[in-house]
């Protein structure tokens, strides 16, 4: 233990020693080249603090840079959001426009002449394949004078629209400068013959008989104000040919509807909800008429349509347009 000890103090001694030696000869060197140092020393302060302000100019110019690039990316997450909300804002005014509810309106109702005449009314659309006109159909309506307002279509074979008169009961005729021929009814369906002159033609449509809507008690005008103050007008009549139809002015926008299945439809029904109505619709329903009908095209993106409620105190429309809004 006692030869550690005196180890130890030896080891200290001679560091001490050392370092007093070191320190002597420190001081020689710097009294032997003073002036040359502290020049040097002045210069590579001088030359130091000159690369140190360089380095700070660019670091601060480096830290502004970067700030107004983060400014930047800012202010465009900004717009972005902004333009995001703008876009969903837009989407929930469409939503709510679309699918809203009836409102309330002002109504002038019109009076059409009565058709009758003592005689069968065979009036309706015939179809020769389901529901469709597509491919061929005989359209009759009746008219003031107990004649018919007759369109007949044959894909790619043969069109006729005038009209046709009443020869004997289930049994009218028609002319033109190009064909004659005969309309034979049998329940819901017709037989068409047609002489050109140089053929003889038969078309049967009895696929689908749509009837023509009995629309006289909402004939007449409909007027509401909506909330950006503009002025829609729905007008419900029949025109020359006692053909039904429905125009919707909104703006300067017109949309008109009338019965012509698998394009567009005007129906009378009795909903589940609201009792009687009148639908229309631009695209058509091939179930319709059904007692279901508004309430499943109340949450339907279809295209347009309009509907007339006159079973309560006051004249009720609800007419929407479903206008598509790509979101991203």
């Amino acid at each position: 233990m006692k030869i550690k000890r005196l180890t130890a103090s030896f080891i200290i001694s001679a560091m001490v020693i050392g370092t007093v030696g070191c320190s002597d000869k420190i001081e020689l060197s710097n009294d032997s080249y003073e002036n040359d140092s502290t020049d040097q020393v002045t210069e590579d302060l001088s030359a130091t603090e000159e690369a140190e302000e360089n380095e700070e100019i660019e670091e601060n110019e480096k830290a502004l840079e970067a700030e107004e690039k983060d400014n930047l990316e800012d202010e465009e997450s900004d717009e972005t959001r902004e333009d995001d909300s703008v876009e969903s804002d837009e989407a929930h005014v469409n939503e709510e426009d679309d699918f809203n509810d009836f409102v309330e309106v002002s109504f002038e109702h019109v009076d059409y002449p009565e058709v009758d005449d003592d005689k069968p009314d065979y009036s309706g659309i015939y179809c020769s394949e389901g529901f469709s006109t597509t491919y061929g159909y005989c359209e009759l309506i009746k008219q003031e004078d107990g004649s018919y307002y007759c369109d007949i279509f044959e894909y790619r074979a043969y069109t006729f629209e005038g009209e046709a008169n009443y020869k004997s009961d289930n049994l009218l005729e028609f002319k033109n400068d190009y064909s004659e021929g005969t309309i034979t009814i049998e329940n819901d369906s017709v037989t068409v013959s047609v002489n050109t002159g140089d053929s003889e033609s038969e078309y049967v449509y009895d696929s689908q008989k749509h009837e023509m809507p009995e629309i006289d008690e909402y004939t007449g005008v409909y007027t509401y104000t909506t909330k950006d103050d503009e002025l829609v007008t729905i007008t419900v009549g029949y025109d020359d040919n006692r053909v039904p139809f429905v125009t919707v002015s909104d703006g300067e926008k017109t949309i008109s509807f009338e019965h012509m299945p698998s394009d567009r439809c005007i129906w009378i029904l009795e909903d589940a909800l609201y009792g009687n109505i009148l639908y229309a619709s631009i695209e058509d329903e091939a179930w319709a008429p059904d007692s279901e009908v508004f309430s499943f095209t109340q949450n339907y993106s279809g295209d347009k349509y309009v509907v007339i409620n006159l079973g309560g105190d006051k004249p009720m429309v609800y007419y929407k347009t479903y206008e598509p809004v790509v979101m991203h």
